[in-house]
């Protein structure tokens, strides 16, 4: 059997409308805000490992910025 060439394609809206660019923005809007708390948490990590030359080591200062890290994440629902 061979495939009906004849018939015409599907609509494919190339634009949404309505709901759907409502829905986008929406989406959009918090993968941005997602983003915005992962790098929050990464700048938390990276101030809580380097290491500042005219001060003591302080080892705890890591696992408050883990801390600190892992609770931006979980205010974004990450």
């Amino acid at each position: 059997m061979t495939p009906d060439t004849t018939a015409n394609p599907p609509e494919v809206a190339l634009h949404p409308t309505g709901r759907d660019v409502e829905s986008a923005v929406e989406r959009v809007e918090l993968l941005e805000a997602q983003v915005q708390a992962l790098g929050q948490a990464i700048r938390a990590l990276i101030q809580g490992l380097e290491e500042i030359p005219n001060q003591e080591p302080d080892p705890e200062r890591p696992t408050r910025a883990a801390r600190l890290a892992h609770e931006l994440l979980l205010s974004q629902g990450l």
